[in-house]
């Protein structure tokens, strides 16, 4: 019973949560859908989950693992824009080539990065850095707003809700058979922002997509100030209150970057 009210409580979440998404992108704009994309929806919920199902201490060690991991959310990103700009085209024929580049670079990198084990002194720069410069890559793509709005049928919910639901399930439901530092692996990959790059690809064109993929990098942010503050407060605080401190570390960041850049916006 209690495995069939998680297992319900996942697929209500990422439901919400990628079509959510996907009508911010709509209505606000690529910058601002790019940075919400920090905050840990998906992270989040694995280590809620795994937290509830194997204890704070697993989940704590999952969230240290997946700080250097988000190399592989980098990786996958930068593909996928870059292929998706380069292609211009939308509908299902324009995601099978981004597709494919990002999901095998995210492979080749979470392999990669397997083989490794860094601890959180050194992990929290280096993916500093490779957020940085992964920025700075992307910086030619276009900046195309989302103009011709689509209606949100039953067939575009369904298509949001099936892929947000496949995903979540599938990678929680793996990641607590393979260890702490595959758990932080797979949790790494865009669990909730995959979906939400199909939906608004097929729907729209490379274009689109490569403007709001564009600002995710300083978005993920916000997710590894999560996972960090989760490896420390877990531990300290146990699953309830050391989540919610975690949170509240994410939103900090985000809001703290939103309102330095805009200050240095105003400044130029």
């Amino acid at each position: 019973m209690v495995i069939d009210f998680l297992f319900l409580i996942k697929a209500a979440t990422s439901i919400s949560i990628v079509v959510g998404l996907s009508l911010i992108a709509e209505r606000v704009g690529p910058r601002i859908a790019g940075l919400l994309t920090g905050l840990p929806l998906g992270a989040g919920m694995v280590i809620i989950f795994t937290g509830a199902e194997q204890g704070a201490a697993f989940a704590a060690e999952s969230a240290h693992h997946m700080v250097p991991g988000f190399v592989t959310t980098a990786v996958f990103v930068y593909l996928y824009a870059a292929a998706a700009a380069r292609g211009r085209i939308g509908g299902v024929k324009g995601v099978i080539v981004p597709s494919l580049l990002a999901n095998g670079g995210y492979a080749l990198s979470a392999w990669a990065m397997s083989y490794t084990a860094i601890p959180l002194v050194y992990a929290i720069p280096m993916i500093a850095v490779c957020l940085y410069v992964t920025s700075k890559l992307m910086a030619y793509l276009p900046n195309t707003p989302i103009m011709a709005r689509v209606s949100f049928g039953w067939r575009v919910m369904a298509f949001r809700a099936g892929m947000a639901t496949a995903a979540i399930l599938l990678i929680t439901g793996i990641a607590g058979n393979v260890g702490a530092q595959w758990t932080g692996l797979l949790t790494a990959f865009p669990i909730t922002l995959y979906p939400l790059i199909l939906v608004i690809h097929i729907t729209y064109t490379g274009e689109e997509i490569a403007a709001v993929l564009k600002h995710v990098p300083a978005g993920l942010g916000g997710v590894v100030s999560f996972c960090v503050t989760a490896a420390f407060s877990l531990p300290a605080l146990g699953l309830g209150w050391g989540t919610v401190v975690a949170y509240i570390a994410a939103a900090a960041y985000l809001l703290t970057f939103s309102q330095l850049t805009r200050w240095w916006a105003g400044r130029t």
